[in-house]
Formats: structure tokens, sequence, C-alpha cells
């Protein structure tokens, strides 16, 4: 039998995306992730943003890639090998 005191949770991937959640979750992802696998979820979450939101956030990895020494390799990993400087947003 079926309780109906559960309720299936919603899902964060169904959360409208913000640029501070966006921000701290690829901040995260630099720190502990997989960058490879989470590329197409960061990429997903960037195209979510309003334009200047997501220029915004990602002049600001620019920044943690040209002076944050504890991130820097990953951040110009995430830009450059994989390719978010290079996405075309408005095909998304």
């Amino acid at each position: 039998m079926f309780s109906r005191s559960r309720r299936p949770e919603a899902s964060k991937e169904a959360e409208p995306a913000t640029f501070e959640k966006v921000r701290a979750a690829i901040l995260t992802s630099l720190d502990f992730a997989n960058l490879d696998m989470e590329f197409p979820r960061i990429v997903d979450w960037l195209s979510q943003l309003p334009e200047a939101d997501r220029d915004r956030l990602l002049a600001e990895l620019e920044t943690v890639a040209a002076t944050d020494a504890a991130r820097r390799a990953d951040a110009t990993y995430l830009l450059e090998d994989l390719g978010l400087r290079r996405v075309c947003w408005q095909q998304l």
C-alpha cells in the first residue's frame, strides 16, 4: 500500500537559476567537482541566466583564473580547455 504522507520533493534542477545560486554552484564545482562531468550542467545553469548576469559571472570566472591561486588551474581549464569562453549562448 502506498503512503500519501510522503510526496516526492521537487528536484533542484526545477528551481529557477539565479546569479547567486549559479555562482555558488560553479565556485563549488571549481573546488570539488570533476569539471569534465560538470561542464554540461554549468553550461545549462549559465544559459538560464539573463545575459547581463551571465556576462558578469563569466567575467568573475576570468578574474578567478587570473588572480585566485587556489582556483586558477581549474578556472582556466573550465574557460579554455573545456571551452566555456567559446559557447554561443544565443544558440542554446
